[in-house]
């Protein structure tokens, strides 16, 4: 039995509406930094001068690490819309 439904019954049916608008803009918060990150990748996971030892391996994990997360928050957040518009 899926948790998330099941407590999503003892919600009042007049906070539901709020919870899909409040997560939809969290979406929306999460894919523009994920855009935001996106385009300035260069930047942020360039090679740095200051750094001692910033080999190209190093600099992959770091944006593997960006990635990870935030596919995680997004597959959250998603799951949690899924549940309250169709749930």
């Amino acid at each position: 039995m899926n948790t998330f439904a099941f407590l999503l019954n003892f919600i009042e049916p007049a906070g539901v509406p709020a919870l899909r608008i409040g997560f939809t803009i969290a979406l929306l918060l999460i894919l523009g930094a994920g855009a935001f990150i996106y385009r300035r990748r260069d930047r942020l996971f360039d090679r740095d001068l200051e750094v001692v030892n910033d080999a190209p391996v190093v600099r992959h994990n770091r944006a593997e690490e960006v990635v990870f997360v935030l596919g995680g928050l997004t597959l959250a957040v998603l799951g949690i819309l899924y549940q309250l518009w169709f749930g």
